[in-house]
């Protein structure tokens, strides 16, 4: 029996080194532990308030900003009107504040034929505005640019760029069909795309089933929605802002935060 034994144990030798080997290398082999997705953090809130009078004093402690109507300006191929915010706004404080500027061009007017004198102008109003409150953070435009105005457009932006006041930040609102590969918009000189994604008309289908993956440059990053044309908020988009066609509430802000939160 002693013969059969040692012959054993000389067999399992190898069998043993090979165990050793098996378990010092899965040792060295990287642990791999399944990891629950990564869940992006909610959108930071822009309420808009437009030519209303509007409350909002119950926002105070929270994480949002407003971006509100200062003015509108009516353009005509020759002249240009201001008018300035009437309806009362009340904002608590440590709410950043964004000024929106309305740009209009009345019919038979274009800002095309706008000189480089106009538009200079056009850019001194816009600064002028910007500096008029002192607890303004950035400067917001609402133009609904046309094809043929694109250049002007660029042209007015890189004007004003120039003349606001060091480090304030320049955003304008956009339509869905600028937020496209090689849009002109890549040209504007501005720190904020926002694609309004709402009154878009029969095409809306068409333009959220595209953004549904997230907004293609220069428009990644913000993005404007209605509350009573709700959607899905696209990945990627680090900014909402939201407008309302009632006077924002308590409950209608909860609402907001709720359908952004996963």
């Amino acid at each position: 029996m002693l013969p059969e034994q040692s012959h054993s144990h000389a067999a399992q030798g190898p069998r043993r080194g090979l165990r050793a080997t098996a378990v010092l290398t899965l040792l060295c082999l990287p642990l791999f532990v399944a990891m629950p997705p990564a869940v992006s953090p909610p959108p930071r809130l822009v309420l808009w308030a437009w030519e209303r009078p509007e409350d909002l004093s119950f926002l105070e402690g929270r994480a949002v900003d407003v971006a509100f109507l200062l003015a509108t300006i009516d353009l005509t191929d020759e002249d240009e009107h201001l008018v300035p915010r009437r309806q009362p706004l009340r904002v608590p404080l440590g709410v950043s504040l964004k000024a929106t500027v309305r740009l209009q061009m009345l019919p038979g007017s274009s800002l095309a034929r706008f000189g480089p004198e106009r538009l200079e102008s056009l850019a001194g109003s816009l600064d002028a505005l910007a500096r008029r409150r002192p607890d303004v953070t950035a400067l917001q435009l609402d133009f609904d640019a046309r094809a043929s105005e694109y250049d002007a457009y660029v042209d007015m932006l890189q004007r004003l760029r120039a003349r606001l006041p060091p480090g304030m930040p320049l955003s304008i609102t956009g339509l869905a069909s600028w937020c496209v590969s090689g849009s002109w918009i890549a040209r504007a000189p501005v720190d904020e795309v926002v694609p309004q994604l709402f009154r878009m008309g029969p095409d809306a289908p068409v333009w959220r089933a595209r953004f549904a993956r997230g907004l293609p440059r220069p428009c990644s990053g913000s993005m404007g929605l209605a509350m009573d044309e709700w959607q899905l908020v696209p990945p990627g988009v680090s900014t909402l802002y939201l407008f309302n066609p009632r006077p924002w509430t308590p409950d209608a802000f909860a609402r907001a935060v709720a359908e952004t939160r996963p």
